[in-house]
């Protein structure tokens, strides 16, 4: 059962992971086009573009530091980590994946509304 559960979560990473992949090609074929100044004035006017900025990073980076914590756990063979802690850590995984997902969309909004 936990073997076809992270296969799920895997794949539903792989999933997002490609559309993020997308994202971010897209904003780099129109980088050269792009209004710099204007990008800069949009970034720093908009506080919750802003906002929403820290708040995916930080929770990326903490989600992260967690699954760093429970891998080195597994690794010294401690008794905490049982099946359902592996996979609240996979889906960790995933959400890293999602939230970097979001904050490549929100960049791509932002770039395409400054293409000159």
């Amino acid at each position: 059962m936990e073997n076809e559960i992270n296969i799920l979560i895997v794949s539903c990473s792989v999933l997002i992971s490609l559309i993020g992949l997308f994202f971010v090609l897209k904003i780099w074929l129109v980088w050269k086009n792009v209004d710099k100044t204007v990008l800069k004035a949009r970034v720093f006017l908009d506080s919750s573009f802003l906002t929403k900025n820290w708040i995916f990073v930080f929770m990326a980076g903490a989600f992260i530091a967690i699954r760093r914590v429970m891998q080195l756990l597994e690794l010294l063979e401690s008794p905490l980590i049982s099946t359902p802690v592996k996979i609240i850590g996979d889906l960790m995984g995933l959400a890293v994946i999602v939230l970097l997902v979001l904050l490549a969309y929100y960049w791509y909004r932002l770039v395409y509304s400054t293409i000159k």
